[in-house]
């Protein structure tokens, strides 16, 4: 089976649908990438710093299912303004969670999943895979700064994750 040259890049609550070519995300991204995600989904239980000086203070929680690769990426909680009443932000403040399917096997219950965590139904179709589709939180727009990487971001994990030799069905 031929590899696609694109990922369908998706935001779930908004509709907009961008395709990211594979030659956008340099060799050396990738190889940044691949380790990071390897080292996160080890410890899935904990947040894992971003890689780069760039991100610091923001972290991400990776889970593989079935296939597919699931990430939440959180900011750094004191930079939120606390709610009376409400829990502190154990791990930071969850900005998106994005899942990539790279085959259409990982596609139906990855997109079901995400839908569940969407705090709007979607506004479009689950995409032919490989895919990669984001689901926003509300304290996003407390973090202007991320608004601005967090799409590139998820492309690049997405192709690191499609780019990688194996890929495991479920981690332990």
């Amino acid at each position: 089976m031929a590899e696609s040259p694109y990922i369908a890049h998706v935001t779930l609550s908004t509709g907009h649908l961008r395709r990211s070519p594979r030659d956008e995300v340099d060799d050396d991204t990738i190889a940044v990438l691949v380790p990071w995600l390897v080292s996160a989904m080890v410890s899935s239980d904990t947040p894992v710093p971003l890689p780069g000086e760039a991100f610091a203070g923001f972290s991400a929680k990776m889970l593989v299912e079935h296939g597919a690769l699931v990430c939440t990426v959180y900011g750094p909680a004191g930079r939120f303004p606390h709610i009376a009443g409400m829990p502190e932000a154990q791990n930071g403040v969850p900005l998106v969670t994005f899942g990539v399917a790279q085959r259409s096997r990982h596609s139906k219950a990855l997109w079901a999943a995400l839908v569940a965590v969407s705090d709007a139904p979607p506004r479009c179709a689950m995409p032919d895979s490989p895919w990669c589709g984001v689901v926003l939180h509300p304290p996003l727009p407390a973090f202007p700064d991320a608004s601005e990487w967090l799409g590139d971001f998820e492309r690049c994990v997405a192709w690191a994750w499609i780019s990688r030799n194996t890929i495991p069905e479920s981690a332990s």
